[in-house]
């Protein structure tokens, strides 16, 4: 989903259009948007990952581990391999790095969850969200909620229950969990 879709999602929820249906202009509603959508993006992500790779070429070091700079946003390591090997209980943080043990030359992939980039007032309509297609499904809801609060005639608790119940059902898991539950393709 995009920016500009979530956007018209959360106009037609708080029925911002006429019995028309010409969409009603409201300054006030549009300027909030796009920092309700970064809050929303963050909430949606802290229920279900957004899950990243990143693959790194390494060569013989001297020292026991090598260190690589951790990917821009990075949140949480997940797994990494080796030559495809799964090699996660041997690898290190430390201080913004990734300390990898000195295997040698070869290639390794980093998986790791991450920040979603932010959203503000100058985000393209066409920005794509990072999170799985149905966890943005639930965020035109969370805008909604948050879009009302303020207003003192129309009750903001039927979106956000809809999102929490939305939230519930997600598939969580991880790739390698267990359940078989797959986030997204992290290879980008």
């Amino acid at each position: 989903m995009t920016l500009g879709e979530g956007k018209r999602k959360v106009l037609m929820l708080i029925d911002e259009y006429s019995s028309g249906g010409s969409l009603t202009v409201d300054e006030d509603i549009n300027l909030k948007m796009n920092d309700f959508f970064d809050l929303a993006q963050r909430d949606v992500c802290q229920h279900k990952p957004i899950l990243k790779s990143t693959e790194v070429q390494l060569q013989r070091a001297a020292g026991s581990y090598q260190e690589i700079d951790l990917p821009q946003r990075f949140k949480k390591l997940y797994r990494v391999w080796y030559d495809d090997r799964l090699i996660t209980n041997r690898v290190k943080l430390r201080a913004g790095k990734l300390l990898l043990p000195n295997l040698g030359s070869g290639r390794a992939v980093v998986e790791y969850t991450a920040h979603p980039a932010p959203i503000d007032a100058n985000t393209p309509e066409d920005y794509e969200f990072e999170v799985a297609e149905d966890a943005a499904a639930c965020m035109p809801y969370f805008v909604a909620g948050l879009q009302l609060l303020v207003d003192l005639v129309i009750d903001y608790t039927p979106p956000v229950g809809l999102y929490d119940r939305m939230l519930a059902k997600l598939d969580t898991s991880l790739p390698g969990s267990g359940n078989g539950g797959v986030v997204q393709s992290f290879y980008r």
